[in-house]
């Protein structure tokens, strides 16, 4: 954020409270509506400059609500600047499985029971059968695929891609966020028009 900038903001004429719990997508839509504005100008009057399409900065918003920025990072889910991800355990662990699986079937030629080799490796004792059955750990179960708000959003895209195919992808989301209500960034929007794009009628590579 541009630091001269940020004087020159000022209050919303109407300033609605922030829910607890809500998204700050959600919330940022009321204050649009609340103060006769569309939904993805305020966005990206609340993001830049210079990045207008990327998120919401809490403390351009904490001036245009009349809030603190500790109060809607308390108040808001979506809000706090999160660290970068890290390599979560689980993913961390089916990468070193094989190894796993090696050292388990290394042990157990010595006659360990598999109650101790479950102990020795503090895995369960399941690991222990799959590791003693073949070298090859059996692949992950995938979990069912979860609803995501593209979903109730797919129609209307594949509409716009069709009836108005000279439409930008910038275009597009400001229609999803002013006249859908849709909570999208627009990252996942465009990497979503660009996977369906091909398979449009009349689409030009």
């Amino acid at each position: 954020m541009n630091a001269h900038d940020t004087p020159q903001l000022s209050p919303l004429p109407v300033r609605p409270r922030p829910a607890a719990g809500e998204p700050v997508s959600s919330y940022v839509r009321r204050l649009a509506r609340a103060n006769h504005l569309r939904p993805s100008y305020l966005h990206g009057y609340l993001a830049g400059p210079p990045d207008y399409l990327h998120a919401i900065q809490p403390e351009r918003l904490a001036i245009l609500s009349g809030r603190t920025v500790a109060v809607l990072e308390r108040t808001l889910t979506g809000l706090t600047r999160q660290p970068p991800p890290q390599p979560s355990r689980r993913l961390t662990r089916a990468a070193d499985k094989p190894a796993l699986f090696t050292a388990i079937r290394r042990d157990a030629q010595d006659g360990h029971s598999v109650r101790a080799l479950a102990t020795r490796h503090r895995v369960h004792r399941r690991t222990i059968r799959q590791a003693m059955a073949g070298p090859v750990p059996p692949p992950r179960k995938q979990p069912p695929r979860r609803a995501t708000a593209l979903d109730r959003l797919h129609d209307p895209i594949i509409a716009m891609l069709t009836c108005e195919p000279g439409l930008t992808i910038r275009q597009i989301w400001e229609r999803l966020l002013d006249d859908h209500d849709a909570g999208i960034s627009y990252a996942r929007v465009r990497d979503y028009v660009i996977r369906l794009r091909p398979g449009i009628p009349g689409h030009r590579s």
